[in-house]
């Protein structure tokens, strides 16, 4: 009798230490499976300037040793968007320990200036400050800035053969009118209703007569051109 209780202390005894290795093992496994699935190496690629892609790229440091199942595409997402020089972008996982991100950089439209500061309007409607790499034709606007509007007329112009850089400056004015700098040449005055059609027939100005002499388009009232 003495015996078996002995034995199966013995028992009990080994049942303990395994249920303890057991669980040990188990605590070892699951940080080797963390330290699997965290966050190793983050590629961005793009063609954007060196110092705007570090910058994002030191953004996204935070990320590093997390666990990449832990980690939702928002959070990424919602740095990417503070970047107003980026248009698009891919976010993509690649298990185990790898994040992909694709970026696209938005079209430089045009420029102004925001309380004297030289700013640069982007496709996207995005104000950007800084650009180093900036081609010499692009327009100036001038006046009251409402990007809409003038992504609005952007839109017109293209839709109507014209490109964006015909225009050496975009006068724009409060009361949602605009005046165009035709290749440094001639003024156009455009409506603030009616866009489309004034549009169209200023490329039928252009296109069809001899404009050398002329210096001012007005297309301001309905029904009527005056040029001068």
């Amino acid at each position: 009798m003495m015996l078996q209780l002995i034995d199966r202390r013995k028992i009990y005894l080994y049942l303990f230490l395994l249920l303890i290795l057991l669980s040990i093992h188990n605590v070892n496994s699951k940080k080797s499976i963390n330290n699997y699935f965290k966050i190793k190496k983050i590629i961005l690629n793009s063609s954007l300037e060196d110092d705007i892609y570090k910058e994002i790229s030191l953004s996204l440091d935070q990320f590093y040793n997390s666990n990449i199942f832990s980690i939702n595409s928002n959070e990424i997402t919602s740095i990417l968007n503070n970047f107003n020089i980026i248009s698009e972008y891919k976010i993509k996982k690649e298990f185990p320990s790898v994040i992909k991100i694709d970026l696209k950089e938005t079209n430089i439209l045009a420029y102004f200036f925001d309380n004297n500061q030289k700013t640069y309007l982007g496709e996207n409607g995005k104000k950007i400050r800084k650009k180093q790499d900036i081609k010499d034709d692009l327009p100036l606007i001038v006046g009251h800035v409402d990007i809409n509007n003038f992504l609005d007329l952007k839109k017109k112009l293209l839709d109507n053969g014209f490109k964006l850089n015909d225009f050496v400056k975009y006068y724009s004015f409060k009361s949602n009118r605009w005046d165009l700098l035709y290749k440094d040449k001639i003024l156009v005055k455009l409506p603030s209703s009616n866009l489309d059609t004034s549009i169209s027939l200023l490329k039928e100005i252009i296109d069809s007569r001899n404009i050398n002499d002329i210096k001012i388009i007005d297309l301001r009232i309905k029904n009527r051109i005056i040029l001068s």
